[in-house]
């Protein structure tokens, strides 16, 4: 295994630039995903450090080896792809097996008569046949082997896919949204599966997707990606508590977070025309915003610093959500509510939220995270 490093990768299809100036280090064993929307580049990065592709600038490092220039067979790097890319015509023992056959037999050795009476050819087949069945018993596929693809269900054939990567002892295993094209059920199967694989392998991975949810809960790191550029990279707990950029608190948490226009009077701060008690300097931004997570609002009777009529909710059980309307429905807010707090939130009632401004997010106009005004706030105890 090798830690990876790229450096300020750009890639251009034409005049569209798609990646600009990309620089991420990835450590040995680490699982670093790579999340943000359709068309970010997430999916070009990838196929950059794989060798797929060609950067238009910039360089890919794999240890101590630079390997811009170098073609994807020689990288030792294995990667999922989204459709799994197995051969229809081949058993699942052989498909795991190709990448071995193709790096370990020569071109005589593989010839179907003549082959098998090749010096040392008897050795490599046992050799090839073992890192196969070790690979699919620990996927747990070892009943599979002599099945075809088309016999096997979505969530097998993944395996599959994941079983062909790991025979060759890869330097990296890059997946491509691989959990994609499962169902709800199965995917959070197959993510569970791959956090306990890249535990047992303490292998270095780089898991692209779009699912907020799979990048939660497998990665130690997670760059989020928007136009080309990496907005943020950390560990999860700090993407959804700590944001650097008003687009990454958005993107990541679901239901989404809670963006309201602050008003300012001078050095004082407030929100539809009530005062926060927060106080900021003269040299702050004239124009801000507060984030709020659903869970940082709680309902309240007592001088509420917000007040709406719930607008929909929603009950999942264990959590409710409710979108409530403010200030003559000019805008919505959503509340993560308890079971308990059901009654209280019948279709039209009149509510009263209240929020610990610890817990709130300031930004400025362009979107960026203001942590000064904030440790200026988080003097204030809870706003109620």
């Amino acid at each position: 295994m090798a830690n990876l490093k790229v450096t300020s990768v750009t890639k251009q299809f034409g005049e569209t630039p798609v990646l600009k100036g990309i620089t991420l280090d990835i450590a040995d064993g680490e699982f670093v995903s790579l999340v943000g929307p359709s068309g970010c580049g997430k999916s070009t990065l990838l196929r950059i450090i794989a060798g797929l592709e060609a950067p238009t600038g910039g360089t890919v490092a794999i240890g101590d080896m630079d390997v811009t220039g170098m073609q994807a067979a020689d990288r030792n790097l294995s990667m999922v792809f989204q459709s799994y890319a197995l051969y229809p015509h081949l058993s699942v023992a052989e498909n795991i097996a190709v990448p071995l056959r193709m790096r370990e037999v020569t071109g005589l050795q593989r010839l179907p008569v003549i082959g098998g009476l090749m010096p040392g050819a008897r050795g490599q087949k046992q050799s090839i046949a073992t890192s196969v069945a070790r690979a699919a018993d620990r996927l747990e596929i070892g009943g599979l082997l002599n099945r075809k693809p088309g016999q096997l269900s979505g969530g097998q054939r993944q395996r599959v896919a994941l079983g062909r990567a790991l025979v060759r002892d890869p330097a990296a295993f890059l997946l491509d949204e691989p959990l994609s094209n499962l169902d709800a059920k199965l995917r959070v199967q197959t993510r569970a599966e791959i956090a306990e694989l890249h535990r047992a392998l303490n292998a270095t991975f780089i898991y692209v997707t779009h699912d907020q949810v799979e990048a939660m809960t497998m990665s130690d790191r997670i760059a989020v990606m928007m136009g080309g550029e990496i907005l943020q990279c950390a560990a999860p707990e700090i993407i959804y508590e700590d944001p650097d950029d008003i687009r990454v608190a958005e993107f990541i948490g679901s239901p989404k977070i809670n963006i309201l226009p602050l008003e300012r009077y001078g050095s004082d701060l407030s929100l539809f025309g009530r005062s926060l008690d927060w106080h900021v300097t003269q040299d702050s931004p004239q124009v801000m915003q507060l984030g709020l997570r659903p869970e940082a609002l709680h309902l309240t009777q007592s001088a509420p610093r917000l007040r709406g009529r719930v607008a929909h909710f929603e009950n999942l059980g264990s959590e409710v959500f409710a979108q409530i309307a403010l200030e003559d429905d000019a805008m919505r807010v959503t509340l993560r509510a308890t079971p308990a707090e059901r009654q209280m939130l019948g279709l039209g009632a009149e509510v009263g939220l209240a929020f610990d401004t610890r817990s709130a997010m300031a930004f400025d106009a362009d979107g960026k995270r203001l942590r000064k005004i904030e440790a200026m706030a988080g003097v204030t105890s809870e706003v109620a």
